[in-house]
């Protein structure tokens, strides 16, 4: 093994013990604000002592089973005893509060905080239009391109220049893992354009956290949405019959896309819903909204 390779492994290490270590601080706080000595809590998640002492100073090996007994004793999620960077930087009461919320109300939440927070992206890049395809992301892209002057730029076709073959060929030679890798160079060409583009990408992008993230720190982002039932018409009506193994499972799979995707979906600084819409009346929409996001420098 070569030093490289080394590194590599001590980092891993030290990376799951820091892991193992914020776990036990998890525990050994929780009983501590609960007032609980360790003797209490191994009556009541039936679990030793001792090693309640060793997961307490991250000594120990840990299972799913025996924090699943330690959170049901403290009457918790499982999931709060497990290090989250993202979500342990949210105030408790922030969070509570938008966890009463249903999905559309924590929707508008969203956008009305990153409309008024939002000075911290920067927008010299440009627009992003997100979205499963069929919303209209292709077709309005291009005639807000006619109407501003910008660049239209679809990810997907700088993905296939970049790797000289279709994706399809991409994801049947190199899977997901060389997809996503040419996809993450691509953004990447874009931003590095120097100026203001009017960029596509894939409905898939925002499974790829650090790529998606990536686009909503750089670019003014617009998710494009519509009904199931409408983007599986729109897709049919330009002859791609890829999700067609029947038109009520082709919708059943498209509403279970929709919902798996939402929350990532959801982050966008806008939405323009095209159901039941005139594309002059959606194109105009957008341009009023992403104008200044358009212009040389950033807002």
């Amino acid at each position: 093994m070569d030093d490289r390779a080394n590194d590599n492994v001590l980092d891993n290490e030290e990376t799951l013990q820091r892991y193992i270590d914020d776990i036990g601080s998890r525990v050994r706080g929780l009983r501590a604000k609960r007032g609980m000595t360790r003797k209490d809590l191994s009556k009541h998640s039936d679990v030793s002592e001792r090693y309640l002492a060793q997961l307490e100073t991250g000594k120990s090996n840990i299972t799913l089973a025996i924090l699943w007994r330690v959170a049901e004793a403290f009457d918790i999620p499982f999931s709060a005893l497990i290090p989250d960077l993202q979500r342990d930087q949210i105030s408790p009461v922030l969070a509570r509060f938008i966890s009463s919320l249903n999905a559309d109300q924590q929707t508008t939440a969203l956008q009305i905080l990153k409309r008024r927070f939002n000075d911290q992206v920067s927008t010299g890049h440009g627009i992003a239009l997100i979205g499963l395809r069929g919303a209209g992301k292709t077709t309005l892209g291009q005639q807000l391109a006619e109407q501003t002057g910008r660049p239209f730029v679809r990810l997907s076709s700088l993905i296939e220049e970049l790797a000289g073959m279709k994706i399809g060929a991409i994801l049947d030679l190199g899977g997901q893992k060389k997809f996503r890798r040419i996809e993450s160079q691509a953004l990447q060409q874009v931003l590095d354009m120097g100026e203001p583009v009017i960029l596509e990408t894939g409905g898939s992008l925002v499974s790829q956290t650090e790529t998606f993230n990536q686009l909503l720190e750089n670019f003014f982002s617009i998710w494009v949405k519509t009904s199931p039932e409408e983007h599986l018409s729109r897709v049919m009506s330009q002859g791609d019959t890829r999700p067609m193994a029947g038109f009520d499972e082709a919708i059943e799979d498209l509403r279970l896309i929709l919902e798996e995707r939402e929350i990532d979906y959801s982050q966008a600084d806008y939405v323009l819903n095209t159901s039941r819409r005139d594309i002059g009346d959606c194109t105009q929409e957008l341009k009023r909204v992403v104008q200044p996001y358009l212009e040389t420098g950033d807002h």
